[in-house]
């Protein structure tokens, strides 16, 4: 291995390489090189290439992109398109930017400044944190833009919605102004001077989340954490933290970060120090700064979702509460009832889940007591005693057992890549293998595995899944 691989190796992040040889050290790849330099840079000039448009639906898309009077964004679940009249988008959003806890109207673009909080921090670490040539090439030798706001619309949370797809049961549904339409704030900006900060800041904390004791990664590994039997007079019972980014203030999360960073040390790279690593966070946290409809602004409170390190951040700042819960846990309730909250309580980011087999007054004082550990967290909570939907598994209790099924939330599309668009053909032939995968991974039973497959197949104009497993007028809100 030469010193150059080893170098490669020890960057954690860097820019794309535009390396090239020294003519002279080697005939053979001189002429490799040569050869490729001198190839055309479309080798499919001379060739027709598909569309998946007609020119109807090309001049279509043409005329939609160019109406001011509208605005098209894509659903915060389900994969909808939502097209909004644009008055209606813009006073929804400008209300919520309006919330002077959050955010503030700055006068002009801050980036130049954010790059150089960040030029300055490298500086201040130089010898304490020994980051490489290229990391720090990668942190501020790159060309940054400002970010952008925007609100992706949660049409599964909206009543009139969901009525409005009940009712007019179509491929394209009408709904004129839902006046309880919600969004949710994403500050789009890859290029911002926080971001591959940001992007640092993650690899350098992920680790830490195999440290919080509710963590799981996705909903298959959250299937592996299911208990195998359950008393059968238990509840499911899930709970959900409203708006958990906008709502972690930064001193919270700074506190937390520097619990884990403290409990677990030999989790984080031995070239930062602790002190970089909050320092930069801090900086990621006061920086968040963005345009919408000409106004410059800057959140003051919580992260932006957008910026990379949001979910690990999140999780780790909630793992952090969870460790003040299950001391809070100790001394209202006895050892069992704090030892099984310890080993069942389970949480992927702001959603949570615990099989309950205690009283409903202890119910209730637990969700009291997760309510008290910190103001600004707020959690809501479902219970059910026979089904409930978590993340996107429908958990059936039949007496001991708790069977797996899978759940769409009732604004689905169910819409996948058409097969005769141009796509590479093993792409297009992957998704219904992926779907089967998925379903044979998350549903054990045999009887209700052989329908989800069927289920594949096209489905009729206006389908119900009316069956003993799937209940499709469960409300997921939370």
């Amino acid at each position: 291995m030469s010193d150059s691989d080893s170098d490669e190796e020890e960057d954690l992040v860097r820019n794309k390489s535009n390396f090239n040889p020294i003519k002279g050290q080697n005939e053979i790849l001189d002429v490799v090189c040569e050869t490729l330099n001198n190839l055309p840079l479309n080798n499919n000039e001379n060739r027709k290439i598909k569309c998946n448009l007609t020119i109807e639906e090309k001049n279509a898309l043409k005329s939609l992109s160019n109406d001011e009077s509208i605005v098209m964004k894509e659903a915060d679940k389900g994969g909808a398109v939502v097209i909004m009249d644009s008055k209606f988008y813009k006073t929804h959003i400008m209300n919520m930017l309006s919330n002077v806890e959050y955010y503030e109207e700055i006068p002009n673009n801050s980036d130049r400044k954010t790059m150089q909080k960040i030029k300055n921090l490298l500086k201040r670490h130089k010898t304490s944190s020994s980051l490489t040539e290229k990391e720090e090439d990668f942190l501020i030798d790159y060309e940054y833009s400002e970010s952008n706001f925007y609100g992706l619309p949660k049409i599964h949370k909206s009543r009139k919605i969901k009525e409005a797809i009940k009712s007019q049961c179509s491929e394209y549904i009408t709904c004129p102004y839902p006046d309880d339409l919600t969004f949710r704030p994403i500050v789009g900006g890859p290029s911002a001077p926080t971001q591959r900060l940001s992007n640092l800041l993650d690899i350098l904390l992920r680790p830490l989340c195999s440290g919080v004791k509710s963590y799981v990664q996705d909903d298959f590994d959250f299937l592996r954490h299911l208990p195998e039997k359950v008393d059968i007079n238990s509840k499911l019972v899930t709970l959900d933290v409203i708006n958990l980014y906008s709502n972690i203030s930064s001193s919270l999360g700074l506190e937390a970060v520097e619990y884990w960073i403290s409990k677990d040390p030999e989790k984080i790279n031995g070239r930062f120090s602790s002190d970089f690593i909050l320092e930069a966070t801090e900086i990621v946290l006061t920086n968040n700064t963005f345009t919408f409809n000409g106004k410059h602004l800057k959140q003051i409170k919580g992260t932006a979702m957008g910026t990379k390190m949001a979910p690990t951040y999140a999780t780790l700042t909630l793992g952090y509460l969870e460790e003040k819960m299950y001391q809070k846990v100790g001394e209202q309730f006895n050892e069992e009832v704090k030892n099984y909250i310890i080993n069942y309580w389970k949480r992927y980011l702001d959603d949570c889940f615990i099989v309950w087999k205690f009283s409903d007054n202890e119910l209730s004082t637990f969700k009291t007591l997760l309510n008290e550990l910190n103001p600004d967290i707020r959690f809501t909570a479902e219970e059910s005693t026979d089904r409930i939907p978590f993340l996107d598994i429908l958990l059936i209790k039949e007496n001991d057992v708790i069977l797996a099924d899978i759940y769409y939330k009732p604004t689905d599309t169910h819409q996948y890549l058409h097969f005769n668009s141009c796509h590479p053909r093993h792409t297009k032939r992957a998704i219904p293998d992926n779907l089967a995968r998925r379903i044979c991974t998350v549903v054990h039973d045999e009887s209700i595995r052989i329908q989800r497959l069927q289920e594949l197949k096209p489905p009729q104009p206006c389908a119900t899944k009316q069956d003993k497993f799937q209940d499709p007028t469960i409300n997921n809100d939370t």
